[in-house]
């Protein structure tokens, strides 16, 4: 987003009979009455380019009686269909409201012109509705044309409520406009998309009316259910995305899990059955690899409506406002009447997905799953993971809420993963709707049985296998935790296998203070962190660098890459790669294409690590290191070369929309370590504890760095985090 999409229309000039506020009951527009005679035509507004502010030059305001009737738009070569089309409807009395509407939409469309091209899906929006215009032109001039029925009148007044709604918000003053600017334009272009989904209707009517098939223009319609608000979902969180490498997903090993696997399939098959299914298990349980396991299961038998995988390494896959969103998009993709339904939806509430989650799941689930109750296939199956990981806690308790209450409505089935947290826990139980599968309650002999197959498919490429002995005690370390026998095979690989299996087996006790579930899991992650940071061979400064590595890895807020890592923590790459070598088996570095980012293995190693009584000496103190990681981050912004126009743009006054090749010159121009420390610096700061010099580098930030910060936001496109950055800073400070 562009700086000058905050910035808009100055405040309106009133005339001697008009008053501030809402028009009147009597000065509202009736039926057919044209918006034109009521509505106040916009002034002047403000755009920004890069950092350098410019006024739009203002619209006149032409009196309604010297306004031609159809040549608003007439010179503009933007709008060449819709002008034919309203030169069209003017030649036939027949058309008459239609070619009024129109006529009305023409003035419109001029009159926010240099508003909402402000917008960066402006220029897909008026080709889309080019294009339409065009395809009414064509079959509005057929020897038969379109009957004006009522239905066609319904539209046409539909279309002129939607633009007379737009002039509800033009009142304020100019401060007041300016915080609230993003939500104004919202409205407009919300308001184009709705015109745009009652013309279409309008050309279905057309069609239907000219005896033409309508089906191949109302699935092109349809397909705008999946691309209309983009920002609403998080595709990062399917269980098939790329990044499920970085976070280390794997499926089952073969003929393991197997029963587990058969009660699920029973469950999915079981159409007299509940709707609702919870995996609960402690952490390490193998919940999400069950999860991911079933995914792949019923994608092959195309039973996979919708998958959601929360992570905490990743902020989109761990915000509850993404959830409903993404599983409705899939559902879009997967049924097409569920995607016809959830268009209506969309045009009716553009903006619902920044509702509250019992909002949105009663308008883009159930609402349309009703709607289409008897198209959808049998055995459909959305899957939700890990819901234990998202940070809003009221958000996933209103999800769940939501999903039982109405569980016995739905025509699809959802399975939901999750640790068996209070929040989580309780809105389960206070349902009786639901199946349960708790995997450490399982039969610990077939659990074990599993760990075991698991264990001797993973140690076949070790150069030397484990003795029978040997293997038994790891599977009785093990318990039920898979993430164990995981992260155990991990540590085993990165070293010599004997020495590393005899250090297992001859760990000591864990601290008193560690709780019996977790006992071994702290046992053996205390292991491989005496291992990497106590090592004889290792000087102090190279343990404290390990320990700085391993730290800001946990407290991310999103996964780093090595090169960035280096660039933050001002290390060099080859320090970073010797630091994470001895923590290869509880972190992960993906095999991404793009770039190797580094994450924890299983989010029950950063619960070990900010616990002191599990972890003791290696504890990560998370408000302090949060605290150093703001540092880190200001003084990297502090540090940067270029502090002005780093793309080195030749103008300020051409949008960055317009720069050829601007991507690219953004990729170049801003390191991923610089990205993020622009991004994260005021949540790490709101993390943290107080550091003395803190309060004297954001002075130094503010006076010297501001500019920097707002173009990096800017340039990529995240200029909408910033609001929400000066909010913690203020909360902070206070």
């Amino acid at each position: 987003m562009d700086l000058k999409h905050i910035f808009k229309w100055g405040k309106k000039k009133k005339s001697d009979n008009e008053t501030q506020g809402s028009p009147s009951k009597a000065d509202t527009p009736t039926l057919g009455t044209s918006i034109r005679s009521t509505s106040p035509t916009p002034a002047s507004s403000v755009a920004v380019s890069a950092l350098v502010f410019q006024p739009f030059v203002p619209l006149s305001a032409v009196p309604l009686e010297q306004r031609p009737t159809n040549t608003a738009i007439v010179n503009n070569d933007t709008w060449t269909n819709l002008t034919a089309f309203l030169g069209l409807l003017n030649q036939s009395p027949v058309f008459g409201p239609l070619a009024a509407v129109i006529d009305d939409l023409t003035w419109f469309i001029t009159a926010h012109e240099e508003v909402v091209t402000t917008r960066m899906e402006y220029e897909a929006m008026r080709s889309q509705l080019e294009t339409l215009f065009k395809d009414l032109r064509t079959h509005f001039s057929q020897g038969t044309p379109p009957a004006m029925t009522t239905s066609m009148l319904n539209l046409c007044e539909a279309i002129q409520n939607e633009m007379r709604q737009v002039y509800g918000t033009q009142d304020r003053n100019t401060i007041s406009r300016y915080m609230q600017a993003d939500r104004d334009l919202d409205k407009i272009t919300g308001c184009y998309r709705r015109i745009q989904g009652h013309l279409e209707r309008v050309m279905v009517r057309a069609l239907r009316t000219c005896g033409a098939r309508a089906d191949t223009y109302e699935r092109k319609a349809e397909r705008k259910s999946e691309h209309l608000e983009n920002g609403g979902q998080a595709g990062n969180s399917y269980y098939d995305s790329a990044e499920a490498n970085i976070v280390h997903r794997r499926e089952c090993v073969a003929h393991t899990r197997e029963q587990v696997l058969r009660d699920l399939n029973i469950w999915k098959d079981n159409q007299d059955g509940e709707k609702v299914c919870w995996i609960n298990g402690m952490a390490g349980t193998g919940k999400t690899t069950i999860a991911n396991t079933l995914c792949s299961t019923l994608h092959q038998s195309h039973e996979l409506g919708a998958s959601f995988f929360c992570t905490r390494s990743i902020p989109a896959c761990r915000d509850v406002k993404f959830i409903l969103p993404t599983v409705a998009h899939q559902l879009a993709r997967f049924s097409s009447p569920f995607r016809s339904a959830l268009l209506q939806v969309l045009d009716q509430d553009p903006e619902v997905y920044s509702k509250i989650p019992r909002v949105q799941f009663k308008r883009m689930i159930l609402e349309p799953l009703q709607q289409v109750i008897r198209t959808l296939p049998t055995r459909t199956v959305v899957v939700i993971d890990a819901l234990d990981e998202c940070d809003d806690g009221n958000g996933v308790a209103q999800i769940l809420e939501m999903l039982l209450e109405n569980a016995s409505k739905l025509p699809i089935k959802f399975l939901v993963s999750s640790r068996p947290e209070t929040h989580i826990r309780e809105r389960i139980f206070q349902s009786a709707l639901k199946t349960q599968l708790v995997l450490h309650e399982l039969d610990q002999r077939m659990v074990k049985a599993d760990i075991e197959t698991y264990l001797r498919v993973e140690l076949e490429s070790t150069s030397a296998p484990l003795t029978k002995d040997q293997l038994a005690a790891l599977v009785e370390r093990a318990g039920l935790l898979f993430i164990y026998a995981a992260t155990v095979m991990r540590y085993i690989k990165a070293g010599d296998p004997l020495e590393r299996i005899t250090a297992v087996l001859k760990a000591p006790e864990p601290g008193r203070k560690s709780f019996n579930k977790t006992k071994e899991i702290d046992q053996l992650y205390a292991v491989v962190l005496a291992s990497a940071l106590e090592d004889e061979n290792l000087e102090d400064f190279e343990k404290d660098r390990i320990q700085l590595v391993l730290h800001t890895v946990i407290c991310a807020e999103e996964p780093l890459t090595i090169d960035a890592l280096a660039g933050l923590l001002s290390l060099r790459r080859t320090h970073v790669l010797a630091a994470l070598k001895p923590l290869w088996s509880v972190l992960r570095v993906s095999e991404s294409n793009s770039a190797h980012r580094i994450s924890t293995l299983h989010a029950s190693f950063p619960d070990y690590m900010f616990d002191s009584n599990r972890s003791r000496h290696f504890v990560c103190n998370a408000p302090i290191h949060n605290g150093v990681l703001a540092e880190l981050c200001l003084r990297r912004i502090e540090r940067n070369q270029s502090r002005f126009n780093i793309c080195n743009l030749g103008s300020s006054y051409v949008f960055d929309e317009d720069v050829p090749d601007i991507d690219n010159k953004v990729k170049e121009a801003i390191p991923l370590d610089l990205l993020y420390a622009c991004q994260y610096w005021a949540v790490h700061l709101s993390l943290g504890g107080s550091l003395d010099n803190l309060i004297e580098m954001l002075h130094k930030f503010f006076s010297k760095r501001l500019l920097l910060w707002i173009e990096v936001l800017n340039l990529a496109k995240q200029i909408d985090k910033g609001v929400g950055q000066m909010e913690k800073v203020v909360t902070w400070l206070q």
